[in-house]
């Protein structure tokens, strides 16, 4: 692999991570359609590392408050709610990806499929946004059904930011709450899916560090702290439109091309 095709493959996976439409279904399509060869699971992990440092970053405060109130009587009970939140927000996707594991499904590099799931999660999505605003904290009940739609990302192509937005309009949150939540949630998901894929691939001997992986985690970093901050500004004054409108596109041309090709 080039060091152009990394540093392409960094900026693809630091900008789509966080945004409704799909990273595992870019980090597919680009190196299919370039006629590349697949990059390597050990580098999806370190572009999925760099992802997780930035999401780190930018939510620190957050996580800093959390983190003290919880030794603190007074505000104990938000930092508890919060854990609990993050708790049973993740375990659908825990649950789901080892039932996926048990079964020994693979859903590989399907490219139908991601032209499928690319184009109807982008109208549930598209949806979702017609969603009248009717709660601002979310409940644990809602964590749980928003966790349930999470784990449908681990289907290439579905985008797990796109699926607890989806979910989290429909729930009637803003798409501001939706988003940010959407944030938290990728916290522990990335930790859990990170730490699965490198112990199965250091079980199977076959993970690879070497030093250009660097630049990928570090590019990746900054690429994604910059869409965060963007996307997180201007969520609430923009639709979803735009997103909706890029994976129906998106997917009609996938869709297109595996079957008139």
């Amino acid at each position: 692999m080039s060091l152009t095709f990394l540093i392409i493959l960094s900026i693809i996976q630091g900008i789509t991570e966080f945004l409704p439409i799909s990273s595992s279904a870019h980090l597919i399509l680009i190196p299919f359609f370039n006629e590349n060869p697949y990059q390597g699971r050990s580098f999806d992990v370190c572009l999925h590392f760099g992802c997780l440092l930035a999401v780190l970053y930018y939510l620190k405060k957050d996580l800093i408050f959390y983190m003290k109130n919880l030794f603190h009587y007074n505000n104990k009970s938000l930092s508890i709610m919060f854990i609990k939140l993050m708790i049973i927000g993740t375990i659908p996707v825990i649950i789901f990806g080892i039932f996926i594991t048990l079964i020994k499904l693979d859903f590989g590099n399907g490219i139908i499929l991601i032209g499928w799931t690319t184009l109807l999660f982008g109208v549930l999505l598209g949806l979702s946004d017609f969603k009248k605003i009717t709660k601002k904290e979310i409940n644990l009940k809602d964590a749980f059904l928003i966790g349930v739609f999470q784990a449908l990302a681990i289907i290439p192509g579905v985008s797990r930011s796109g699926a607890v937005i989806t979910a989290g309009r429909f729930l009637g949150y803003s798409r501001f709450n939706s988003s940010k939540f959407s944030l938290f949630l990728s916290i522990p998901v990335i930790i859990s899916a990170t730490t699965f894929e490198m112990v199965k691939l250091y079980i199977n001997d076959e993970f690879i560090f070497i030093e250009v992986y660097l630049i990928g985690i570090i590019l990746t970093f900054i690429v994604a702290l910059t869409t965060i901050k963007f996307f997180m500004n201007y969520i609430e004054k923009i639709s979803l439109k735009i997103f909706v409108i890029y994976r129906v596109f998106l997917g009609l041309i996938i869709l297109f091309f595996v079957y008139f090709n």
